[in-house]
């Protein structure tokens, strides 16, 4: 992981002020990050709920690399 120099002598201050390392106090952030995570259960594309339900997938996909190509051509 890259930081910007300050950011990461911040870090390392705040790290050092509390008795860890800062490769410790990274474990402990990101293990406190991922209890709060809510688990996402995987659907299979015929059974979508909620907001994406009735939207066609592929068009979607199909209108937003269109628009890519287009966006391309214009810096050509």
């Amino acid at each position: 992981m890259r930081l910007p120099e300050p950011q990461l002598r911040r870090i390392k201050s705040l790290a050092a002020s509390r008795g860890v390392t800062i490769q410790e106090a990274v474990q402990q952030a990101l293990d406190i990050w991922a209890s709060h995570l809510q688990p996402v259960a995987a659907l299979p594309l015929d059974t979508l709920q909620g907001s994406l339900a009735r939207v066609n997938v592929e068009k979607l996909m199909r209108q937003e690399r269109k628009a890519e190509i287009k966006k391309d051509r214009r810096w050509s």
